[in-house]
């Protein structure tokens, strides 16, 4: 009886000593997880969405300006008999296009990499610095929505006697919610993109010269 009873409580401690290292080798790997794993997953998907969000926008830009006259078709100078620039207009009909079918077409193009994979090295994964890198790659596939503002700005630098460039920037910062297996992170992209310049010959206004006036000419419909 008392060896029954002996090999009872034998087995009983060994499911017990199993089961305490079962725990404490779950709860190693959540930690680990936690601490190493799930911080470079983060970062490597935010850096994709940020070079992937950045290629977009700069895409979406590039095919709808495609090489036309922007600055004619946003910008109208006035003159007097002289030929002294009296005013600069903005044809804020055409700004609002403008920025319309950027917002319109970089949309579109983030919603063919909302869906995307991170493919992370295991040797990276392990977060050990002389592996990084090494080993096969795992994928973790993650979600971006994203959401898209933009706003016109302006400025003018000499050009040499009596000569002016202007340029037009298109500031564009795109909201995105990265949805990852275990985690969201909240990121936001600006873009700060050139869409046209002009050189202009004769004295500015100082009203324009301080280009503030004609930022809020252009920015006056709201995105």
């Amino acid at each position: 009886m008392k060896i029954k009873r002996y090999k009872k409580i034998k087995t009983k401690y060994k499911v017990f000593i199993f089961f305490c290292a079962f725990v404490i080798f779950i709860t190693l790997i959540l930690l680990f997880f936690t601490n190493c794993v799930k911080p470079i997953m983060v970062k490597s998907s935010e850096a994709q969405a940020r070079s992937s969000t950045s290629r977009a926008v700069n895409s979406a830009v590039q095919t709808v300006i495609n090489e036309s006259n922007v600055y004619d078709d946003l910008i109208e100078i006035t003159t007097n008999q002289e030929g002294k620039i009296v005013f600069i207009q903005v044809k804020s009909l055409m700004v609002n296009k403008l920025a319309k079918e950027v917002g319109k077409v970089a949309g579109q193009n983030l919603d063919l990499i909302k869906n995307q994979g991170v493919s992370i090295p295991l040797g990276t994964l392990s977060g050990i610095g002389f592996l990084v890198g090494v080993g096969p790659e795992i994928t973790f596939h993650i979600m971006a929505i994203s959401t898209i503002h933009s706003k016109f700005s302006s400025e003018f630098t000499s050009a040499g006697i009596n000569q002016t460039n202007h340029r037009i920037y298109l500031n564009i910062q795109t909201d995105v919610e990265l949805i990852l297996p275990t985690a969201t992170k909240s990121i936001v992209v600006n873009s700060h993109i050139l869409i046209c310049e002009a050189i202009l010959v004769g004295e500015i206004p100082s009203t324009y010269l301080n280009s503030d006036s004609l930022d809020e000419m252009m920015n006056l419909i709201p995105d």
